[in-house]
């Protein structure tokens, strides 16, 4: 947990995954429309439609590809934003329009559903990815106060388990309930309820965090977060962990067991939040 300075950024000038996904972003998007316009226009021919949607793919993609390339720095600011999920939220509207419209669009709409789907999918990897260079660039030579690793105590992994299981059980129930009454806003909410449950629960494993003045960074093995100090209320010490306080978020709470010195990670939150 000693002290240590954060890495320069890589020179990301170059960052061709975040441009192909961008592109591919807006390909699964962008072609429904345009293969609907040459449904409506041109012909309904099987072969015009195929070529028509690789066409726009592969063009709409290329765009994104080379408008993310010129414009640099678009990455860092919608990581800067909470606006940065809703490129994995439009696309679920995107998808439910296309699945009301199937009786009336035919394979385009079922084309919509599944760019929205997929659109959906690219959309959330873009949104961790932006925060990830975001905390890149906050951290660029920061002084490092405090490194370790933790995750929540026993108890409270116990506790919060016991509601994402309810939260799964609770999603897994109105996904078959919509399947096999045709509702497709409860499918679409069990869908959505799934991912939010286990997405809860993995939150209580351990992670490794770094304290800085830029605030408190989380590391995933493909990701990182950095969350300003600001954000937190305070802090707390129980039996069994240090607790981080935030109004209406889960708490971010590190297991006194997995720390080496839990007095130094106490002082060094204490630096930033105040006594508690």
């Amino acid at each position: 947990m000693s002290p240590s300075t954060a890495p320069l950024t890589s020179d990301r000038s170059g960052d061709p995954l975040w441009s192909l996904l961008v592109g591919l972003y807006l390909g699964l998007l962008g072609t429904p429309p345009l293969v609907f316009s040459v449904a409506r226009l041109v012909a309904t021919d099987a072969a015009v439609l195929y070529g028509a949607a690789i066409a726009s793919a592969t063009a709409l993609t290329s765009l994104g590809w080379w408008a993310t390339a010129h414009w640099k720095g678009t990455a860092v600011r919608l990581g800067a934003s909470r606006a940065r999920w809703l490129t994995a939220a439009i696309p679920v509207a995107y998808a439910l329009g296309g699945f009301a419209s199937l009786s009336a669009t035919g394979a385009v709409g079922a084309l919509a559903v599944f760019g929205g789907l997929g659109a959906m999918a690219v959309g959330f990897a873009l949104g961790v990815m932006a925060r990830t260079r975001y905390t890149d660039e906050q951290l660029n030579g920061v002084d490092i106060g405090c490194e370790f690793r933790a995750g929540w105590p026993a108890a409270g992994r116990r506790r919060l388990g016991f509601v994402a299981a309810a939260v799964v059980a609770a999603a897994m129930a109105s996904f078959l309930v919509g399947v096999f009454s045709d509702r497709v806003l409860l499918q679409t909410a069990g869908q959505l309820l799934l991912p939010l449950g286990l997405v809860a629960y993995t939150s209580t494993d351990a992670r490794d965090y770094t304290l800085s003045p830029a605030g408190l960074e989380q590391r995933l093995p493909v990701a990182r977060q950095l969350t300003p100090w600001d954000a937190f209320d305070g802090y707390t010490c129980t039996d069994d962990a240090l607790v981080l306080h935030r109004q209406w978020r889960i708490d971010t709470r590190f297991a006194l067991a997995d720390l080496d010195d839990p007095d130094a990670v106490e002082a060094a939150i204490e630096t930033h939040l105040g006594p508690r």
